[in-house]
């Protein structure tokens, strides 16, 4: 079981984060360094993100045991994630709808993309606090 203070938990922090500010940034501007567009910014979040869980998240699993109500949470998260990022990639606003009635902007000016990309930062940001707090009570 991955503890807060391992080195695989810390470096799955320090991913998150890393994505986490990526994906800050790529909602407030339109276009970053080193990843350019919304989308780019959308893909950058997304590999850093999986690059994060798949460091610390998924190691809980066969300790905690797959039916665990967090690694299942965590799961269905996992499983919505691509669907965002395919959504944002491709620019299926019908999937993001719900998302962008979220968001403080005006609906029909937040491109698919950066709807996605605040979406998924939200999704990490849930997956790492459901790990961060399996950790905080691991045996």
């Amino acid at each position: 079981m991955v503890r807060l203070f391992d080195s695989t938990f810390v470096l799955g922090t320090v991913l998150v984060v890393i994505a986490l500010g990526i994906a800050v940034a790529a909602a407030m501007r339109a276009d970053l360094p080193l990843v350019g567009t919304g989308v780019g910014g959308l893909i950058a979040v997304a590999v850093i993100g999986m690059a994060g869980c798949a460091v610390a998240g998924i190691s809980q699993a066969p300790a905690a045991g797959w039916t665990s109500p967090a690694i299942v949470a965590g799961s269905v998260l996992g499983i919505v994630a691509p669907v965002v990022i395919v959504a944002g990639v491709f620019g299926w606003t019908g999937v993001l709808q719900p998302i962008t009635q979220l968001l403080p902007s005006q609906p029909d000016t937040l491109a698919p993309a950066r709807a996605a990309t605040v979406a998924l930062g939200g999704l990490i940001g849930v997956k790492w606090f459901i790990a961060a707090t399996m950790a905080a009570f691991a045996r």
